[in-house]
């Protein structure tokens, strides 16, 4: 079955701090191959058999967006139930709307968990830092945040992705305001772009 996937691939100093601490819990607790790649998942894994409706409906939403949309990275947090450590995500108006929009649009042809039907101010974004854990290795992951620093957020460029079967099909780009294919989504130049445009709005960023 062909799933799909929509959310924030996070970039620049954000994804390196994520991906860094990610490899650090990796080794410090033998979590093998449990990590994530670090994004904020906005809808899915879900399926559907409209594929071209699903870029279309993609692709008008994010074009509507008159602002960017922005969030914070926070401290760390735990979903008890399905024993997952993330780190926290403040988003701004922008990105809960989006966020909300896209699950409207998508509902009525495409499988989405109740999750993603949740209203735009009770959804709880967040980066997945480790998932799937068993009960003694979370509660020890647990243990070990209580002292540890928060990420440190700086500006960096804003796409949202779709996904089939967890490969690129499309990514939008917020900061040139523009769809990307899956090749110019992946390209350095494609990002060293976005870094001047933050540069000339006055943010610093890397790549």
């Amino acid at each position: 079955m062909t799933r799909y996937l929509i959310d924030i691939r996070q970039m620049g100093p954000v994804k390196h701090q994520i991906r860094t601490l990610s490899n650090h819990l990796e080794e410090k607790f033998n979590l093998g191959d449990k990590q994530v790649i670090p994004h904020i998942t906005l809808a899915g894994p879900f399926s559907t058999d409209d594929e071209e409706k699903l870029i279309e409906n993609f692709t008008k939403i994010c074009r509507n967006q008159k602002e960017i949309p922005e969030y914070q990275v926070g401290g760390y947090g735990f979903f008890d139930d399905s024993r997952v450590v993330f780190v926290t995500i403040t988003p701004d108006e922008t990105l809960k709307q989006f966020r909300y929009q896209l699950a409207q649009a998508l509902f009525p042809y495409c499988s989405l968990r109740t999750y993603d039907l949740t209203s735009a101010d009770e959804f709880s974004f967040h980066s997945t830092l480790a998932m799937k854990l068993d009960w003694l290795t979370f509660q020890r992951i647990k243990w070990y945040f209580r002292k540890q620093e928060s990420i440190r957020h700086r500006h960096h460029p804003i796409r949202a992705t779709l996904l089939r079967n967890s490969r690129i099909l499309c990514e939008y780009d917020f900061i040139q305001n523009r769809m990307l294919t899956r090749s110019q989504a992946l390209s350095r130049a494609t990002l060293m772009r976005d870094i001047d445009i933050l540069k000339s709005w006055g943010e610093e960023s890397r790549p």
